[in-house]
């Protein structure tokens, strides 16, 4: 039996429990970055780890894709066993891993061996659940007689997700955010959180952006209290602390900076070891302050170079934008 997990956390905890089989992570955080379409193998590597080596302190690209072979090693083997259970939960980085390891178990000779599914988006005695990562072991091994068979039509569901994800135009993932996608029941609220990712028409922050700015503005000038504050805001909070780091050093270097720190060097990324945070300040500029009051534009201000999925927005032009009032994506 193998077990599928997308976070170190449970899938540890896992480990530590009753639950027979073997258990591994899938460690490519496919919320973050490009995930172009026409990619696979090596070229999809190569690409990834080129992006996720700007994310971290220590590891090269090549060393990340060498991890990312290794995940998919592991995950050919699955005709291997007699069973594959995966092991996810609703918020968005989850959903978006979901949809990726079920395409690609989909594409494999599967023969005999069975897919199960164990998604939740609460659990008794969490008032406000975060995740899988928050169980213990006792509580992760009830949820095994849980699973489910994975069914034709949500596998057929994921694949079309996966290529709405990949693809270089947002319309069919707009538009599947909107469509009933009950098969995988915490799909549709996952893409609809997706589409909060691109830049607002308001102001060009995108919806984790504008979080941020937020707390900072309302006082929340440290690390830890900035991101307690921007996780507040999530009804499923779906970013780890790093990755936060990476976003507001974005708005930190950029041509007009939006956000300014005050500490010892670059907040840690995710390959550095623990660290108190209690050196950094955060701060927004004027431009910032401008920004999040709608006077300002981001994109016009500093032009944008970044990727939603397969979309890649870029320069100061029309570019795809999120409607907060009308909610949906424009060309503007």
């Amino acid at each position: 039996m193998l077990h599928i997990h997308c976070g170190d956390s449970s899938a540890g905890t896992l480990r530590q429990s009753d639950v027979p089989g073997e258990v591994i992570v899938w460690c490519d955080p496919v919320v973050q970055g490009p995930t172009p379409a026409g990619l696979s193998g090596e070229a999809w590597h190569r690409r990834r780890a080129e992006y996720l080596a700007t994310t971290a302190a220590r590891l090269t690209a090549a060393d990340l894709a060498r991890r990312l072979q290794a995940e998919d090693d592991a995950l050919a083997r699955a005709p291997e066993h007699d069973e594959v259970v995966l092991w996810f939960d609703a918020c968005l980085f989850d959903q978006s891993i979901l949809i990726c390891v079920l395409d690609r178990l989909s594409r494999l000779a599967l023969g005999e061996t069975r897919l199960s599914l164990i998604c939740i988006g609460d659990f008794p005695g969490f008032a406000r659940f975060r995740g899988l990562g928050e169980l213990h072991a006792e509580q992760l091994a009830s949820l095994f007689p849980t699973r489910r068979p994975v069914t034709p039509e949500q596998i057929a569901l994921a694949r079309r997700a996966w290529e709405a994800w990949v693809a270089p135009d947002p319309t069919d993932l707009a538009a599947l955010a909107r469509a009933e996608t009950a098969l995988l029941p915490y799909l549709g609220e996952a893409l609809a959180r997706r589409l909060e990712q691109f830049p607002s028409t308001t102001n060009g922050l995108d919806r984790l952006e504008q979080e941020a700015l937020e707390a900072i503005a309302e006082g929340h000038d440290r690390p830890f209290s900035l991101f307690r504050a921007v996780d507040e805001r999530e009804a499923r909070p779906f970013i780890g602390d790093t990755m936060l780091w990476c976003l507001l050093e974005e708005l930190a270097s950029a041509e007009t900076p939006l956000v300014t720190f005050d500490g010892p060097g670059p907040l840690p990324r995710f390959d550095d070891p623990p660290t108190s945070l209690e050196q950094w300040r955060l701060s927004l500029t004027p431009a910032g302050r401008a920004v999040l009051a709608g006077r300002e534009d981001r994109i016009r201000l500093n032009g944008i170079d970044r990727w939603v999925g397969g979309v890649h927005l870029a320069g100061r032009g029309p570019i795809w934008r999120w409607h907060p009032r009308e909610q949906k994506l424009v060309l503007a």
